[in-house]
């Protein structure tokens, strides 16, 4: 497909998630008004799905200069990429530069929103005498949260992943909804009388867990801290040790934001047939690269299915390859992420006229009760 109808196909499917939930029309309207972002420079990293494009589109309305790079190049959209470079967005991925972050800070920008922290580490690390120029940044995902708390930070970044909306609704029901939606469209697996195991017990795992029960499956929790173990316990899940799981379940999801959660050696421990599917942020929650290297024999059973059978007699299918599987696919309704982008919008602009304390910084409760109301009207709820 060419990049013009490739880009066409992405403004269509935007045209279509704004029909029914437009909650980034109503931002858009908005930020064209008020032009926050004039004469300012922002940088993101992003999973460049057409989710992300619905965002960005609008933000563009207010003004500034956009520069964008992909986080993944399993998550990019070509599409997407060439609808916003149609729109003056440079974009930068991981299949076109050797290395993008630095092509977003060549733009030196003034804001900085990030998922990972890898476009904050890189700044820090690499581009420390750019510190001075960042107002804010916003980091939206808990990986990227867990990683910045280890490096020396000289700026203000809020932190919208612990906020109340997030957790409750797009990590709850965003990628529970969406992540089973992707593992039966791919394999054509009915979840009823499934036994399913998720490895963490965070928002994400959560959601996770009650989707696949509610579409009948049988599911397990594998939970390290004691305290998800114990709210797993009394939400009705049995929460076994890693091993004691793996030797009834046949579908395995990972769901901590940790790397190598699931190691070969846990595979080979039994002789099992396994799904293996990632629904945390990062690409590398399942020791991927070491299954791989040590499989006998690898079947392309379909797009994003691969089998890999172990010497130990165990056999794993990896749906797309350990990367998010609902990110991915793009899979699930669209309204809890774009509840979420609502919030990563608002906080950038409330960032273009508000002075923070260096270091980590809670969302104020006035930008989600924002985007909470405009979601409702969204939903076509009156005012109460």
């Amino acid at each position: 497909m060419s990049k013009t109808r490739k880009s066409t196909a992405a403004a269509a499917e935007i045209s279509r998630i704004n029909a029914f939930f437009p909650i980034m029309p109503l931002l858009g309207n908005h930020w064209a008004a008020t032009r926050p972002f004039d004469g300012l420079t922002i940088g993101i990293s992003a999973h460049l799905t057409t989710l992300t494009g619905c965002l960005i589109r609008e933000l563009t309305l207010g003004g500034g200069t956009w520069a964008l790079c992909g986080a993944s190049h399993a998550t990019t959209d070509p599409g997407v990429v060439q609808l916003l470079r149609d729109n003056g967005v440079h974009v930068y991925t991981t299949g076109s530069q050797e290395d993008y972050h630095i092509q977003v800070l060549d733009h030196e920008p003034h804001l900085v929103a990030d998922v990972g922290a890898d476009l904050i580490g890189t700044l820090i690390q690499r581009r420390p005498e750019q510190a001075q120029a960042i107002r804010g940044a916003v980091e939206v995902t808990k990986s990227g949260v867990n990683r910045m708390r280890t490096l020396d930070i000289p700026f203000p970044v809020v932190n919208i992943n612990d906020g109340v909306l997030k957790p409750a609704i797009e990590n709850r029901h965003g990628v529970g909804e969406g992540l089973w939606h992707s593992v039966q469209a791919l394999t054509g697996m009915h979840l009823s009388g499934r036994r399913v195991g998720v490895i963490g017990y965070g928002p994400v795992g959560r959601g996770v867990a009650a989707y696949a029960r509610a579409a009948g499956a049988n599911v397990e929790i594998v939970e390290a801290h004691p305290i998800r173990r114990l709210i797993a316990h009394y939400d009705g899940f049995p929460a076994p040790s890693l091993q004691d799981c793996l030797s009834r379940v046949g579908i395995i999801v990972t769901a901590t934001g940790q790397a190598n959660v699931l190691k070969l050696s846990d595979l080979h421990k039994t002789r099992r047939k396994y799904v293996l599917v990632n629904a945390g942020h990062g690409g590398n929650e399942i020791q991927i690269e070491q299954i791989k290297q040590s499989a006998d024999s690898i079947d392309q059973v379909a797009d994003l299915v691969v089998r890999y059978r172990l010497p130990c007699g165990s056999e794993a299918t990896i749906l797309a390859d350990g990367h998010p599987l609902n990110i991915v696919t793009n899979a699930g309704s669209p309204e809890p992420v774009l509840l979420h982008f609502g919030v990563l919008g608002l906080t950038l602009e409330w960032l273009c006229s508000n002075t923070l304390p260096i270091g980590e910084q809670p969302i104020p409760e006035g930008i989600e009760k924002r985007a909470a109301e405009l979601a409702i009207h969204a939903l076509g709820h009156e005012k109460r």
